[in-house]
């Protein structure tokens, strides 16, 4: 028979079969307990895996947001960097490239035609230096456009950037072309896309304002001699606040004696009427500020008896249809002007056309249609502003003693220009 088992009562010890709930010896009752542990909830493990399919779809997110191409928008100024490093992009004045102009005023003659170059430079954020052509290599294309006037008769286009000779620190240059009727406004957007895909918008905001033009004419005030000019000249001056263009139409006179022009410009036109036409025999000088607007000489003879200058000029100065005859120099340019001369005569001079400036700003590089005959020298280039190529189209040139003396090594454009 085999033999009991038995276990302990939980209470007082003694030998209890193991179905037991009742102690015989101490009279205690007892149940088996059975640990319990509350439920896990279905809940928790999802939230946990929900949790990290976040994290991995934002690490996601992340990384293919980083790959995008980014988009740069700034107003003047456009700070860039790829793994090469850091730059500027800027659209600048050539007298300070790393300063942002990002708004300009332009003064304007109603009905006149303009030209204003834009500038964009890149430079090095780190040390400044010129990094426009490390930069060019990056950009697979650049435009740029102009915002048009809303309605009236006004107009505004703007040329494809490309390099200038005129501005040798700039990257790109765009020259915008316009006529004011009225004041307008209006913007140019640069727009670099880099091979990357990145894009860069660069802008300029522009305010074209009408000015106003003032006209005198010989009937209406005295200037029939140089005295009674020069007296024209002075009031005008004190009493005509800039911008206002002044526009003089001088009789077929005779002038005797000097012209002086020093707080202002003042524009000139010449007549021709009864076989006269207007002519001075004296010396015109224009010591105006280069940085007003340009003066204009149209029909009007200079003659002289073999000294002295016939046009001195300090100031922005466009001569068309002019004729400077028998002087030590005919035109000069010096200080900071930049001097045009166009369809224009230079004959029996020392000097006809001396160029002696050390400005920085053009306002045209066309000197066609001159005609410059029996000169010492014809042209006289000592100093120019920029090392932009002057061009001389159809301009004639004989019997000079020396036809051009390009003493500054100025570029030149005389491939269709006429030597005899």
């Amino acid at each position: 028979m085999p033999e009991k088992t038995f276990v302990p009562c939980p209470k007082c010890g003694a030998d209890l079969p193991p179905e037991a709930s009742f102690c015989p010896y101490c009279t205690e009752s007892f149940n088996p307990r059975t640990e319990l542990h509350p439920p896990r909830r279905a809940w928790g493990r999802v939230l946990r895996r929900v949790l990290l399919a976040l994290v991995l779809l934002s690490a996601g997110v992340g990384l293919y947001l980083a790959g995008l191409p980014r988009v740069y928008d700034g107003l003047g100024e456009v700070i860039y960097t790829d793994r090469d490093g850091t730059y500027q992009l800027v659209l600048a004045r050539p007298e300070n490239r790393y300063q942002p102009v990002s708004t300009a005023t332009q003064d304007s003659e109603q009905g006149m035609e303009y030209r204003v170059p834009v500038q964009l430079y890149i430079n090095h954020m780190d040390s400044g230096a010129d990094a426009g052509q490390l930069f060019l290599q990056k950009v697979a294309q650049v435009t740029v456009e102009v915002t048009p006037p809303s309605g009236g008769a006004d107009t505004i286009t703007c040329t494809e950037p490309a390099p200038h000779d005129a501005f040798p620190g700039a990257a790109l240059v765009t020259l915008i072309d316009y006529v004011v009727q009225e004041d307008f406004s209006s913007q140019v957007l640069w727009t670099l896309t880099m091979d990357n895909g990145d894009v860069i918008h660069l802008r300029r905001d522009y305010q074209f304002q009408l000015i106003q033009t003032l006209d005198y004419y010989p009937e209406e005030y005295p200037m029939e001699t140089m005295g009674e000019l020069q007296a024209m000249v002075d009031h005008i001056e004190s009493t005509v606040d800039l911008p206002t263009v002044v526009n003089l139409y001088l009789p077929p006179v005779t002038y005797e004696g000097d012209l002086v022009v020093e707080e202002r410009s003042i524009n000139l036109y010449g007549t021709t009427a009864g076989g006269r036409r207007t002519t001075f025999t004296g010396s015109l000088r224009l010591d105006v500020d280069s940085n007003q607007l340009i003066t204009y000489l149209q029909g009007i003879d200079f003659r002289g008896s073999g000294q002295g200058i016939a046009v001195s000029a300090a100031a922005r100065v466009w001569a068309e249809d002019c004729a400077f005859t028998g002087w030590q120099t005919g035109l000069l340019g010096y200080g900071g002007a930049w001097v045009n001369a166009i369809d224009c005569q230079f004959e029996d001079n020392e000097v006809g056309f001396h160029f002696n400036s050390t400005g920085t700003s053009v306002s045209h590089t066309m000197y066609n249609d001159n005609l410059f005959r029996d000169n010492g020298t014809a042209v006289l280039l000592q100093n120019v502003p920029t090392d932009v190529a002057l061009n001389f189209q159809d301009s004639v040139f004989s019997g000079n003693g020396t036809d051009i003396d390009n003493r500054c090594e100025q570029p030149l454009d005389i491939s269709r220009a006429i030597f005899e």
